[in-house]
């Protein structure tokens, strides 16, 4: 019979452990790592940090621009599926962001800067002709839901993003 007292009040206890368990904002620890699943859409600093741990995903809205989609979770080895994917290694993001095979998710007619590592986007001022830095100023001209490399002009200065899931290709054209 103690040892029903016991069980019980341990499964009692679990519940009210869990709920004293959480960081008053609901966000988690600093060095605590994120969960993210494939279709979530997160935020990623656009330059590298001096710290790791400042280089980390947070969920957003799939409308913030700009964004990333989760596409893929990277394997054991740290390598995602396809080269396609914008990816951070562990030398420069936090554990959990490493992991994340991201797509962009952009705004065509807008501008990025393309930053550092190479890949990561900033929204920018198309019409800024200033010194950028080593960053490269793009503009999408068109966002298709298709992989499809083709489906952009053949241009010089033109080029194709396409990315193999979510399903998508950003027609881009390089202003400086």
């Amino acid at each position: 019979m103690t040892r029903n007292r016991l069980l019980v009040a341990a499964l009692l206890a679990v519940p009210a452990l869990a709920a004293g368990c959480s960081v008053g904002d609901g966000q988690p620890e600093r060095g605590a790592a994120m969960v993210f699943a494939v279709g979530d859409c997160v935020s990623v600093p656009a330059t590298t940090p001096a710290d790791p741990e400042a280089a980390r995903a947070d969920k957003v809205s799939c409308t913030v621009d700009p964004s990333y989609t989760v596409g893929a979770i990277a394997d054991g080895t740290g390598a995602c599926p396809s080269a396609e994917y914008q990816h951070l290694p562990a030398d420069v993001a936090d554990p959990s962001t490493a992991r994340l095979c991201l797509v962009p998710n952009l705004v065509a007619d807008h501008c990025y800067e393309l930053g550092m590592p190479a890949g990561m986007v900033e929204l920018a001022d198309c019409a800024a002709r200033t010194d950028r830095g080593p960053g490269v100023l793009v503009q999408v001209t068109q966002r298709l839901d298709v992989r499809d490399r083709s489906a952009c002009p053949a241009e010089i200065g033109h080029y194709a993003w396409p990315y193999p899931s979510p399903a998508r290709t950003y027609c881009t054209r390089t202003v400086h």
